[in-house]
């Protein structure tokens, strides 16, 4: 039986991000900032020889991970694009801005319950329960088919790599990632993963370990 070490990624800065707009199935390229973190991730992480590189269709992650590679010294690896990977998508509130959010938010849950959803123990999960009450009947992902979809697609990788030893890269959003930590019971801050952080989570025995929320670049 192997082990797989998956080093999760949010994507850089985007155009969109910079705008303090709500980004989920819109894409957008990344700002001069973006590419600039990215590589500077790919430099603390030069000396990790990845087995392969999976990011998510959309164009940021996918900009993210070329610039990450750019910067490895060894030869570059398989790099895939999957769909299952992409942001929760926002519906009619994709490219809003954050705080016309509020009015609305108030008239779906009151108060009382935005407090919660705000600073509950996985408000990340409660932040896309938030945004399925205030989306007039049209249905969205709800939060647990979003982690576990993070969830079903990192099994099926790791049951790729099922032998020896592996590192994994993958690129993905912000409130994806959030959740799916959340679902593991670990912690996420009130402003979720932020770009180009990342999580270090190791798959063995048909387990997820998290290992590191602010990984540093050397492993332990």
């Amino acid at each position: 039986m192997g082990i797989v070490h998956f080093y999760l990624v949010r994507h850089g800065q985007t155009k969109v991000n910079r705008l303090a707009r709500l980004q989920g199935a819109t894409d957008s390229a990344l700002t001069v900032r973006g590419i600039m973190d990215a590589r500077k991730l790919g430099r603390r992480m030069a000396d990790i020889n990845f087995s392969a590189v999976f990011a998510s269709n959309l164009k940021r992650t996918q900009e993210t991970a070329d610039n990450i590679i750019q910067m490895n010294n060894f030869p570059d690896p398989p790099r895939l694009f999957l769909s299952d990977l992409k942001e929760f998508d926002f519906g009619q509130y994709e490219e809003a801005r954050k705080r016309t959010l509020i009015p609305n938010a108030m008239r779906a849950l009151g108060p009382f319950q935005i407090i919660r959803t705000a600073f509950g123990k996985k408000h990340a999960n409660g932040l896309v329960d938030l945004f399925n009450r205030m989306a007039n009947n049209i249905p969205l992902e709800s939060s647990e088919d979003l982690s576990e979809r993070m969830k079903h697609t990192l099994e099926s990788i790791g049951r790729v790599y099922d032998k020896g030893e592996h590192d994994i890269l993958i690129i993905t959003h912000g409130l994806i990632l959030s959740s799916f930590i959340e679902s593991l019971d670990g912690k996420v801050p009130l402003t979720l993963v932020k770009n180009t952080n990342v999580v270090r989570i190791d798959y063995f025995d048909g387990k997820f370990v998290i290992r590191s929320k602010n990984f540093s670049g050397k492993k332990k």
